[in-house]
């Protein structure tokens, strides 16, 4: 019997929208972040604070029940970290990078898999990633359009 296979994934996304809100955005964690990108993730959050967020996750996959924690430390103004256990084991990095009015999101994914016949390519795992991040990224622009929209029509 083979151990557990580790890989690393990287993934950029960027966004029409300056650092600090993209950064306020991203860590503003809600128990119903997963409907942006068509998933049914439940979540029940045991702790928030400035510095960190844990909550449990359940969800099901071909009928199975998985339940998982998950938690994340900040890093303001331009970071986080993310690790998760129960459903699997990963390890995320996300670091943002101002582009002038645009911010750039760059995260480093370490998953441990436990059944080497698992482990996704990068290819495959990148796809699924970016679907959901290019997902997210739609709401972030609108809410940020939105805040925009308020602020302008305040300093008239």
């Amino acid at each position: 019997m083979e151990g557990p296979v580790a890989k690393t994934y990287k993934l950029s996304k960027t966004f029409h929208a300056p650092l600090d809100f993209v950064f306020a955005w991203c860590t503003d964690f809600r128990a119903d972040d997963s409907k942006m990108h068509g998933g049914k993730v439940r979540r029940r959050f045991l702790e928030r604070s400035p510095h960190r967020f844990v909550w449990l996750v359940k969800y099901k996959v071909r009928k199975k029940v998985y339940e998982g924690v998950r938690a994340v430390w900040l890093a303001p103004p331009d970071s986080w970290h993310l690790d998760t256990c129960g459903d699997g084991y990963e390890l995320g990095d996300y670091k943002l990078t101002p582009l002038g009015k645009r911010t750039r999101l760059d995260m480093v994914f370490r998953v441990v898999y436990e059944d080497p016949k698992r482990v996704e390519s990068t290819r495959e795992w990148v796809a699924g990633a970016k679907r959901d991040w290019d997902a997210y990224g739609k709401y972030l622009e609108k809410d940020y359009q939105a805040a925009a929209m308020k602020q302008s029509r305040r300093k008239r």
